[in-house]
């Protein structure tokens, strides 16, 4: 698992930026002009020692070999993603110039070349073997380390006891005619050297370079998508200059006078600049796979993502079908959620070959777990991390809003409950007091009367009349109890309810229920109240009706019609009354909605649903008509 922490993004100062350019201008011109010194001592040295009629071509060639690398280092030296791996490039382009003055005829310049060119070939190992990150894995360095100990043990130490150093070499110009060891310490070259160092060295060199070979090509049939597309031919050539130094070594060994070791010993030369110009177009490629997949997520998020939207654009855009997206959770602590909410274990994360962990202003924000060659790309890091930090601050703000939502749902439903059951208790006061108080005053008036009916006629008369006056108000007080919570709607359910009241109201109407059962008491009042509210407002409002209908039908929810043949009217006029007002509280407290069409000469129809599970009726109610 790699786990890396990466900062989000921060505004730069314009004048900061602007005075920190000018060094830079100035690092890359000295840079630059190090890097044509280079070249050109290069170029003199191959032209001084070179035996070829093409010894302007060769001394070309060899300061391609130094210039490209430095300079490809240079320019990916400058990307955060490649910074490591250009600074390799660069050190090796140098190690390439110190490997070029084995082309002098000089002795000591010459040999302090064929040196540097036994260092350069564990250089350029290590350089393959690390692309395109720079470090090293494990067997990669268990190689960089055999070929180091290799060169140190069985190289470095033939220095001081050998006359000739081995030709044809890659970094040699002299062909045949090469001058002598000027470090050789000895009068004569110990037999051990060739009888025994050469082959066990030869054979450990073709050991490792095989191994390396066979790295590389692992590597590349084993490389994701994105690898593949942008930096195989990099690995490729890679590959194909560790197969022909295995290749030369061997061919060395085997046959020394065979033409074909000038050839391979080119070719192992040539391999570096093509290899450090492989990389250059393996760069462009990437940047502009970069470059695309950033304008691909901006198009595909152009709205506040959400969690999973931001995973599957991420995903897409950087052809990562592995990517995932993680967010910090706050409770518990130092654990992780995925885009559904559900907590992730953070030792399950162990086996992710990748992990970046992106922070933004001092707070965690996600755990990216993606493709390798993503994590030293801070184009990729800084959008995701921004992406992300959008991302979670809406998950944050939609989990926040429908709390509150919830919150107001529940504080609605107790608030109908708490007046619900508060009109049951005016209700039953009423029938228990008020009512019988006055029908015990009646009863009181008519004995009154009765006793008074053999004096004067006129008491009993006043009394008569009193008594009148108690039957309206006992009527209103029964009136009010009935409005304020129906015994009906309590005992025998909505239909029954609703019939009651469609025999009081001022329309002729019908009741059509097929289906309807019982269902909450909270449930039942909402719909009981709004049928009611609908049948008040066709008497104030429909002008000309003759007749209304109230239709009860539950097809997993409870759906409630009222209609009737009136005129129609403006329904914007009386929208926000208080009457519709009311019945929208009512039906959002249960989680209903209200719907009302009117039409001039079409009547007014009044359509209210609630969202319900399975019907918990005891049976169903029966349809019919009553009016």
């Amino acid at each position: 698992m790699d786990l890396r922490t990466i900062p989000g993004a921060h505004g730069r100062d314009p004048g900061n930026a602007e005075m920190s350019s000018r060094p830079n201008s100035l690092a890359d011109a000295a840079a630059t002009a190090a890097t044509l010194a280079l070249c050109a001592v290069t170029a003199a040295i191959t032209i001084g020692g070179s035996t070829s009629k093409y010894a302007a071509l060769e001394a070309s060639a060899r300061g391609l070999m130094v210039g490209a690398p430095i300079a490809v280092g240079l320019h990916a030296r400058g990307l955060p993603a490649f910074h490591r791996f250009g600074n390799l490039l660069i050190g090796a382009g140098i190690g390439c110039f110190f490997a070029s003055f084995s082309a002098s005829d000089d002795g000591l310049i010459y040999s302090i070349g064929r040196i540097s060119g036994w260092l350069v070939e564990v250089g350029l190992l290590y350089l393959v073997l690390a692309f395109p990150s720079g470090s090293l894995e494990r067997v990669d360095r268990a190689l960089v380390s055999a070929i180091a100990l290799v060169i140190l043990l069985l190289y470095l130490p033939t220095a001081l006891l050998v006359e000739h150093y081995p030709t044809p070499s890659p970094w040699t110009a002299c062909g045949g005619d090469c001058p002598g060891n000027a470090f050789m310490a000895t009068d004569a070259e110990p037999a051990l050297v060739a009888d025994l160092i050469r082959p066990v060295r030869e054979t450990l060199m073709i050991a490792i370079f095989s191994a390396a070979t066979v790295r590389l090509s692992l590597r590349i049939g084993h490389a994701s998508h994105i690898v593949r597309r942008t930096f195989a031919p990099v690995l490729t050539v890679a590959t194909f200059r560790l197969a022909a130094v295995a290749t030369g070594i061997a061919t060395s060994a085997l046959a020394p006078d065979a033409a074909f070791i000038d050839v391979v010993a080119w070719v192992v030369a040539l391999a570096v600049p093509v290899l450090a110009l492989a990389f250059l177009v393996g760069l462009i490629r990437w940047r502009l796979f970069i470059a695309v997949a950033l304008e691909r997520l901006a198009l595909r998020l152009r709205a506040h993502p959400g969690p999973d939207v931001l995973r599957e654009a991420l995903a897409e855009a950087f052809e990562d079908p592995s990517l995932d997206v993680l967010y910090s959770l706050d409770e518990p602590e130092d654990h992780w959620a995925d885009a559904s909410g559900r907590a992730v274990d953070p030792a399950s994360l162990q086996t992710a070959a990748c992990i970046t962990e992106a922070v933004d202003d001092g707070r965690r924000v996600a755990v990216f777990i993606h493709d390798p060659a993503l994590r030293h790309d801070d184009a990729f890091v800084d959008s995701a991390t921004a992406y992300a930090a959008i991302a979670l601050d809406n998950y944050r703000l939609s989990a926040q809003t429908s709390a509150l939502l919830r919150e107001v749902h529940e504080s609605r439903g107790r608030i109908l409950a708490a007046a619900d059951q508060e009109r049951r208790r005016i209700e039953h006061d009423l029938h228990d007091g008020a009512q019988q108080r006055l029908v015990t005053l009646r009863i009181k008036l008519e004995l009154a009367a009765e006793r008074s009916a053999n004096g004067d006629g006129r008491d009993a008369e006043l009394l008569s009349a009193l008594g009148s006056e108690i039957d309206e108000a006992l009527d209103e007080v029964r009136s009010l109890a009935r409005g304020i919570y129906p015994a009906s709607l309590a005992a025998r359910g909505l239909v029954e309810a609703l019939r009651a009241a469609a025999l009081r109201a001022a329309l002729p109407t019908a009741v059509l229920a097929a289906g309807i059962g019982r269902y909450p008491r909270e449930v039942e009042s909402a719909a009981y109240f709004c049928c009611l509210e609908a049948l008040q407002n066709a008497d104030k409002h429909a002008a000309g009706a003759t007749a209304a209908v109230i239709e009860l039908t539950y097809n997993g929810a409870l759906t409630m019609e009222v209609r009737d043949d009136g005129a129609g009217f403006e329904v914007a006029s009386v929208a926000g009354g208080v009457g519709f007002t009311s019945m929208r509280d009512r039906l959002a407290a249960v989680g209903g909605h209200l719907e009302v069409r009117s039409s001039a000469g079409r009547g007014t129809r009044v359509r209210a649903a609630i969202p319900l599970g399975v019907d918990t009726s005891g049976a169903p109610g029966t349809s019919g008509a009553s009016a």
